[in-house]
């Protein structure tokens, strides 16, 4: 991880796109995910994300609660995600993903419902594999409001995202990278 701190770094004082160094956690089993995550952490991780119980791969069930329990920054494409459990997310302040990634936005739209039913804090994310996968700000609300938000519900999720970087930004300056 001091690796990737370090190039981070490097980028972060001659490009303008910001580079967050983090890990994703996939495809873990569940007992495993809170060792992971505090591991992440220790090594320096500013983010912590889990690849959620999407429904078009083989995820265990059990991954979304344990990602809440072990308090990651981001519960990325968490599929059919209970109530019970988005309400866990929105207490232990985990964000829950709504994705512009193909397959895993089958859900986007039970994200949102079970989201603003439990007060559970959406953001939205690309999940990007490659630069083209990289999305605008209005494609972002575009996928906000296909999932069934309205537009002061996207407007929130945006600001929703802002909040998260910035508190990513706080943790890059105690780590000195930016």
């Amino acid at each position: 991880m001091r690796s990737i701190l370090k190039v981070a770094a490097d980028l972060n004082r001659f490009q303008p796109t910001l580079v967050i160094p983090g890990v994703e956690i996939t495809h873990a089993p569940p007992g495993q995910i809170g060792e992971l995550a505090a591991l992440a952490r220790k090594l320096g991780a500013p983010l912590v994300v889990v690849h959620g119980e999407s429904p078009v791969e083989p995820v265990a069930p059990g991954t979304n609660r344990a990602a809440i329990e072990a308090g990651v920054d981001i519960l990325a494409h968490p599929g059919y995600i209970s109530e019970a459990e988005a309400r866990m997310a929105t207490e232990w302040v985990v964000c829950l993903e709504i994705t512009s990634r193909h397959g895993h936005s089958l859900t986007n739209g039970h994200v949102a419902r079970i989201s603003l039913l439990t007060s559970a804090t959406m953001v939205v994310n690309t999940d990007t594999h490659s630069p083209e996968n990289l999305i605008s700000r209005e494609r972002a609300r575009q996928v906000l409001v296909g999932a069934g938000l309205t537009e002061e519900q996207a407007a929130g999720v945006l600001r929703n995202n802002e909040e998260l970087l910035q508190r990513l930004r706080e943790r890059l300056q105690t780590l000195g990278i930016l």
